[in-house]
């Protein structure tokens, strides 16, 4: 990247960041008291007020926030990757990949459960410019063999073809797992192709993420699901920073919950995941994404390359309408202030 494209994307991202909701904010909206009053905060008071025009706050519903905000990280990704070429651009482009495994997942939720597709439409975010699966097709079918022949073309076509009509809905766990697998092997690609020296704080955040998303995985598969070892491998991520593919099959071989928590524990850097007895199951994932969180803050402020910038603002954002959501969410449930404070992924402390 040249150094005059280098110092304008980092200037527009210090400027994006700065628009970004203040721990004051976040107090405002969790004290609100219900949607209405959200609402009002955001459109009136936040860098979402463009967005939010269009809702109708006379009959307001969860989603119409929800769709709006992940909309505006859509375009965002699109305007930031105007000033990337090459490999950053193509690591940048896979969270659009992203998008689209969600979209695909969302409609296949759907025809399992036998809902007009075309209703689901106004409920999926996508980028229109770098899509690769025709959405104004899928959303027409009415079954699966037509869902899958809409795809041919694409990856998602190769992932999909083996999965028949008369088990999609008992197919549906091995499905999304595959989809999310395709999403991290290419991410792992992609991170391969970047220069090691160049992008290191980026790679090694990335790598910790897989190795988060392993271990909360091989554990939930143990406890919850009592998958096997041949289950628990063939959906185990690769590519991970500190959890190797040796260390993965060990956890996958545990004998009992005793030997698997003993070697979860091994891994020091993220032995916090497990640490918390009481707690353990219900906040595992929020620990995870806040460590997660606080990692793509630290390399925002540190990467000494605008791709690092780029990938760690995106997903900030991300955080960010994620925790907004679970501030809406709590009004549907009359939670108490602290209450939706522990369910934050960021400390308000």
């Amino acid at each position: 990247m040249a150094n005059s494209n280098h110092a304008c994307v980092n200037a527009k991202l210090s400027a994006m960041k700065s628009r970004m909701l203040k721990p004051q904010d976040y107090e405002t909206l969790i004290k609100a008291a219900d949607l209405q009053e959200v609402y009002a905060y955001l459109s009136g008071h936040t860098y979402y007020k463009d967005l939010l025009k269009s809702v109708d706050a006379e009959h307001l519903h969860r989603a119409e926030i929800e769709i709006p905000l992940k909309q505006m990280k859509i375009f965002e990704i699109e305007k930031l990757m105007h000033y990337l070429t090459g490999d950053e651009k193509a690591f940048v482009k896979n969270f659009l990949v992203r998008a689209d495994i969600e979209c695909l997942r969302v409609l296949i939720r759907g025809l399992a459960r036998g809902e007009d597709l075309e209703m689901l439409a106004g409920f999926i975010v996508y980028s229109k410019q770098y899509t690769t699966i025709d959405v104004d097709r899928l959303v027409k079918v009415k079954d699966w063999d037509s869902f899958k022949k809409v795809l041919i073309g694409t990856d998602y076509y190769r992932l999909l073809e083996i999965y028949k009509e008369n088990n999609i809905e008992e197919d549906l766990f091995p499905i999304e797992k595959s989809l999310e697998r395709y999403y991290y092997d290419r991410m792992r690609r992609l991170l391969d192709k970047l220069d090691k020296n160049r992008y290191k704080h980026l790679i090694a955040t990335v790598r910790r993420a897989i190795d988060l998303v392993n271990l909360v995985w091989l554990y939930r598969g143990k406890k919850f699901y009592h998958l096997s070892r041949e289950e628990l491998l063939a959906y185990a991520l690769r590519g991970g920073l500190k959890v190797k593919e040796g260390d993965i099959a060990k956890l996958a071989e545990s004998k009992d919950y005793e030997a698997l928590m003993t070697r979860l524990k091994s891994f020091e850097d993220y032995s916090f995941l497990f640490n918390h007895t009481k707690t353990l199951d219900l906040h595992m994932e929020r620990r995870r994404e806040r460590y997660l969180y606080y990692s793509y803050l630290k390399l925002f402020t540190n990467a000494r390359s605008s791709l690092g910038k780029v990938v760690s603002f995106i997903r900030l954002i991300e955080y960010e309408i994620e925790d907004i959501t679970t501030i809406i969410e709590s009004k549907r449930y009359r939670m108490s202030v602290e209450e939706t404070e522990n369910y934050l992924i960021r400390s308000l402390e």
